[in-house]
């Protein structure tokens, strides 16, 4: 959380100080994305249920779902800046599952 919100204030940093530039400087948090790093975890029967419950859009990420979000922000007609793009399928919505849930989820597969 704290490296998290660091970055945040250089982001806004960046965007203060180079926005009379036309540099627009922005963050992306992604939540639960499929990936290679995350395909051990993944594999773990249950964890990923425990984890989709709580995603609003009803799955985890992938990485294209990435990919856009960055190819958006790269436009050059795009008129965002010193923002942080949550792309997690609306998880702050809710919150990550407990530990315990996890824990349940794994133990009921």
């Amino acid at each position: 959380m704290g490296t998290k919100a660091g970055i945040d204030h250089v982001v806004l940093c960046i965007a203060n100080e180079f926005g009379n530039k036309s540099i627009r400087a922005n963050s992306i948090s992604p939540g639960l994305t499929d990936t290679s790093m995350t395909a051990d975890s993944a594999s773990l029967p249950g964890l990923e249920s425990a984890f989709v419950k709580e995603y609003v859009l009803g799955r985890i990420g992938i990485s294209e779902d990435i990919a856009r979000t960055t190819l958006f922000l790269a436009d050059e007609n795009c008129f965002i800046t010193s923002q942080n793009i949550q792309v997690s399928g609306g998880l702050t919505l809710k919150r990550n599952p407990l530990v315990s849930e996890i824990t349940s989820s794994i133990d009921s597969n």
